[in-house]
């Protein structure tokens, strides 16, 4: 996206878009960090070996070279987010209370205002957009569009209903079961709802174990290797095709020399997101905020999509008629509620 940007009206405007996705990784990084640390100490690690052995793994990852490893790592952690999808049912929420509340929209409440906000954000997040047309340059697609875009088009259209199904799902185990007066700030918070829906400690700890990493951990590849990406793209050409360098740990020295900006960034992005993470414990909080960032730093990176794939891309691809302004529709109704929602959040 940012690279495309650049070539296409300068390097300012890409600038524009790149700055709000480095905050977004940024800010969501801290929360996947905090998350994941915070989550391990159910089982007594100390956040600080918990963030270490992260940071190993993710620099781990972006030296082996390969985007292949990083996404299949990164499929099957996620995968572990479905479990979700069971507590939900187990939890029992109260079917005619649900379809109550599907209908309630307590605008009034800035709560409510901060968490549909963050669940724009949590579902359209700006830098899984740009990640996915980066990883599509990086897989070096480029015989076959028309099949390959259909295919990534079905993927997005798929991987849409079932991200807010998994907030969906979080949402209501956690609403069923929660007594009144009872909040969620911390990890710890969620291991004693979880408890009571699973009649089992344990069973809650390794649940929760296996959803908050596994999502944590495929969230924390994407932005890292988002981040690296968008600043490679500003500062050079674009990223390089994983069939144009080196795979494998033999090559690392050769990967580094030929990418020295991805592989700083990555460097810089991960130890301070490890050095914050060690300092702060609120798990809960700084997620929410982070999906809430994300809804609000949303508008530039959804409405960049827009403007190149109506106006920029080579004709048989661009948006067309009724479909394009539809898009510019819905993109404009969420980025209106996120912008406006900073107001009455506060």
């Amino acid at each position: 996206v940012v690279g495309l940007l650049k070539a296409d009206v300068g390097k300012i405007w890409a600038w524009l878009v790149a700055l709000p996705l480095l905050v977004s990784c940024f800010f969501g990084l801290l929360s996947e960090y905090s998350a994941i640390g915070q989550t391990m100490t159910f089982w007594g690690w100390p956040v600080w070996v918990t963030n270490t052995c992260i940071t190993f793994m993710l620099l781990v990852l972006a030296l082996s070279g390969s985007y292949n490893c990083a996404e299949k790592v990164g499929l099957t952690l996620g995968a572990c987010q479905v479990l979700l999808f069971i507590t939900m049912f187990m939890a029992k929420p109260e079917g005619n209370l649900l379809l109550e509340q599907l209908v309630e929209f307590p605008f009034q409440d800035p709560d409510y205002v901060k968490l549909v906000t963050a669940n724009i954000g949590a579902v359209i997040m700006p830098w899984m957009l740009a990640y996915q047309q980066s990883a599509i340059c990086d897989k070096g697609l480029s015989e076959g569009g028309a099949e390959h875009l259909l295919i990534e088009r079905i993927d997005t259209f798929v991987g849409s209903f079932l991200t807010q199904g998994v907030m969906a799902a979080m949402l209501v185990t956690i609403g069923a079961a929660i007594r009144p007066k009872e909040s969620v700030d911390t990890v710890d918070d969620l291991l004693t709802i979880f408890a009571r829906v699973l009649g089992s400690v344990n069973g809650a700890k390794w649940l929760l174990t296996f959803a908050i990493v596994g999502a944590c951990m495929v969230a924390a590849i994407v932005q890292t290797l988002t981040a690296s990406w968008v600043l490679e793209e500003v500062w050079n050409e674009g990223p390089s095709s994983s069939s144009e360098r080196n795979t494998g740990f033999f090559h690392i020295r050769q990967n580094i020399q030929a990418r020295p900006i991805f592989y700083m960034a990555y460097l810089v992005v991960c130890g301070v997101a490890f050095v914050v993470t060690v300092a702060t414990s609120n798990a809960v909080d700084l997620s929410v905020t982070t999906q809430f960032v994300n809804g609000c730093l949303m508008p530039p990176v959804v409405f960049a999509l827009w403007f190149l794939s109506a106006f920029r891309l080579p004709e048989e691809y661009r948006l067309r008629c009724f479909y394009k302004w539809f898009a510019f529709a819905l993109f404009a109704i969420c980025s209106g509620f996120c912008l406006v929602s900073i107001v009455f959040s506060f």
